[in-house]
């Protein structure tokens, strides 16, 4: 498989509705802030990866929708109040699947410590296997999937066991499935303790 053949579906909420358990430590302007650094810092990660054909973002937030266009990523926008987030990146895969996509790679939007070579081992993976899954640091949900061919499978997202539900999703469809402990893309900022590690421990690169 070509990596150009894959793309990344990043799906994002809008920055002003994000992280709200954050609300602890930072002010509502501050948490839209911060949302939007981490959004830009994936965004520029996935482009820096040179390995994917394009990047497609999810959303219902104009303003999401106006960061990705600035960084040259297409956006697919969905009706507000979608019903979940496995609907969303769902609709968004059969989105690539149309497209032409070989794979993708989905990838939540608050991955602070995500590097361009993170991307480059995940999409290396799919010449050898139809799903990679990378779990959350807390070991039940899903921070990063990818798929080949991207519409393999219905996903789980915003489950919150959603990591064994892909993973026997995936084997219930006889699928190639290999399962990634990547630390960076493990931990994502929830609540004020995860803020707190971050600001830390700041990430480099």
């Amino acid at each position: 498989m070509t990596a150009r053949g894959i793309w990344a579906l990043v799906p994002a909420k809008g920055f002003d509705r994000g992280k709200s358990r954050l609300g602890p430590a930072l002010s509502d302007g501050a948490r839209a802030a911060f949302a939007r650094s981490v959004f830009d810092h994936v965004l520029a990660a996935l482009a820096r990866s040179r390995v994917l054909g394009g990047i497609l973002v999810a959303t219902d937030s104009p303003h999401v929708a106006d960061a990705a266009l600035a960084r040259g990523a297409p956006v697919r926008m969905d009706a507000p109040g979608s019903p979940t987030l496995a609907a969303v990146v769902d609709s968004g895969l059969a989105d690539l699947a149309a497209r032409g996509a070989a794979g993708a790679l989905v990838l939540m939007a608050d991955l602070p410590r995500l590097r361009s070579e993170d991307v480059r081992a995940l999409v290396a993976l799919l010449d050898d296997h139809d799903a990679v899954i990378v779990r959350a640091e807390d070991g039940q949900h899903t921070n990063a999937l990818a798929l080949a061919p991207p519409a393999s499978l219905s996903t789980a997202f915003g489950r919150p066991d959603s990591f064994q539900a892909h993973v026997a999703a995936a084997r219930a469809a006889g699928l190639r499935l290999t399962i990634v402990d990547n630390p960076r893309i493990a931990f994502d900022v929830d609540g004020p303790g995860d803020h707190a590690r971050l600001l830390a421990t700041p990430p480099r690169g």
